[in-house]
């Protein structure tokens, strides 16, 4: 069926099994009926003509009955056989379509049924693509909840959990996801964190950061939210992978001289309570991009084509900023004439440097800031709109607001979120999108961790640093 109409029968857009296992059913009952005019026929088949009669009743229960068994087998082959992206598109599809769900996408008479499409991403989540034809996307994207009620029986775990519009306008995608499932992982050892390789860095079951096509990230969170501790799980990560051969950096600013600044290779403020230091490692962070883009350049040259960071053998650079606001606080906003380079003006033009200019050459910040406000002493609008990877701890609407669009929200569920709990978005192609993740339990003194890892990836022997593991 094609087009829209009012008077429709109850098996419209009913999957195949359904079908069968209703004209199984029929023929079976058909079949009785028939036996039971056998049955009652059969005292009086002396006579030729009612003797022929009765013989024909039986054969037909027995044809019909063979048909009605045939039909049910058929049906359950079918349902075993049939994937379940097939199954979630056709229930979707009866949902949207069929007039007694109400007529969700406000279709009229004859009006073109939008094409429903269904396909897994990975296992127990699934992209419904809808196009748009007789219907606006605001009317689809509207039909959210139709389609997470139309997601019963073995789908009842299933719900609407993104939503993205086409560029054109043309179609909406949802993100269908069992919203029951744990896809958070959990670690023993730090061993257990090494990645596949140094692009990627594991969130969760089923989603990465891909720092090929990402740049720096924005993480926000109140205290005790998990926020530290999320970003400590990327680095050990990215620490594992061992240092590269020019220069690849991971280097850590705690200005509240917290538990962070306890640990070997982290910058804090100085003895004076400035943060001049702090201030040169950040300025040596922005200048090892020019040298590792001349690196680049030169070999893009020579090979003809363009060499990115990951072929040319590089390793990510992490520049990890906690409580980036507090530090904008140290810094004077105007500079002294004995030291006319540090003041909030340099500081600033550092990390615009950094977050517009590194992801090139595979160098990286890490701002953490408590709330994700643009305000007077937050996080400057220009800074916010560049960071392609963003996540919130422990989320809230309001402050979702002040990372991402209103539409990107519209399918977030407002419910009480744990430590670790984020939503996260990242430009990669593959998480635009906004979605609920939690990040890595590790079960293992952390911070014991990260200063071992920091010891040797900065060790003089490159002996004694994690070997550089390989793609996979």
């Amino acid at each position: 069926m094609r087009t829209y109409r009012r008077e429709v029968g109850p098996l419209a857009y009913a999957s195949p099994g359904v079908i069968l296992l209703v004209a199984g059913s029929v023929a079976l009952l058909l079949a009785g009926m028939l036996a039971l005019g056998f049955r009652g026929l059969a005292p009086a088949a002396d006579g030729p003509l009612v003797g022929a009669i009765v013989r024909m009743v039986g054969q037909a229960a027995a044809v019909v009955a063979c048909v009605g068994i045939g039909a049910v087998i058929a049906a359950a082959a079918v349902h075993v056989l049939t994937p379940d992206r097939a199954k979630i598109q056709r229930k979707v599809r009866r949902a949207l379509c069929h007039p007694s769900h109400g007529n969700p996408l406000r279709l009229r008479e004859g009006e073109l049924l939008p094409a429903v499409k269904c396909k897994e991403v990975y296992t127990g989540v699934y992209d419904l693509t809808i196009s748009a034809g007789a219907v606006t996307v605001e009317t689809i994207a509207g039909a959210a909840s139709a389609i997470s009620s139309a997601l019963n029986g073995r789908y009842i775990r299933y719900a609407v959990t993104q939503m993205d519009t086409g560029v054109a306008f043309d179609k909406v995608t949802f993100r269908l996801e069992d919203v029951m499932l744990d896809r958070s992982l959990t670690f023993a050892t730090v061993e257990k964190m090494r990645p596949r390789g140094p692009t990627k860095l594991q969130v969760q079951a089923g989603t990465e950061i891909d720092l090929t096509t990402s740049g720096s990230m924005l993480v926000a969170g109140k205290t005790r939210s998990g926020k530290t501790t999320g970003i400590i799980a990327l680095l050990l990560q990215a620490l594992q992978c061992g240092r590269d051969e020019y220069g690849s950096e991971v280097i850590i600013v705690d200005p509240k001289q917290a538990e962070l600044s306890r640990l070997p290779h982290v910058v804090a403020l100085d003895e004076d309570g400035e943060a001049r230091g702090i201030l040169d490692a950040i300025k040596d962070f922005a200048i090892s991009i020019t040298r590792r883009q001349r690196v680049l350049n030169d070999l893009s040259e020579q090979q003809g084509n363009a060499v990115k960071w990951w072929d040319a053998g590089m390793h990510p650079s992490f520049l990890f900023v906690d409580e980036y606001v507090s530090l904008r606080a140290i810094l004077p906003t105007k500079a002294g004439k004995d030291d006319p380079d540090y003041c909030l003006a340099t500081f600033d033009a550092y990390i615009k440097r950094i977050v517009t200019m590194g992801a090139s050459a595979g160098c990286y910040v890490i701002i953490s800031i408590a709330e994700a406000s643009v305000q007077e002493g937050g996080l400057p609008a220009m800074l916010r709109s560049a960071m392609s990877t963003r996540i919130l701890f422990r989320p809230t609407r309001s402050e979702g607001l002040l990372m991402w669009d209103k539409t990107k929200l519209d399918t977030m569920p407002e419910r009480v979120y744990g430590p670790g709990d984020a939503w996260f978005s990242s430009t990669d192609g593959e998480h635009d999108a906004v979605s609920y993740v939690h990040f890595p339990l590790m079960a293992f003194p952390v911070y014991k961790e990260l200063g071992r890892l920091l010891t040797l990836y900065y060790a003089d022997s490159p002996a004694e640093a994690p070997p550089p593991p390989s793609e996979t």
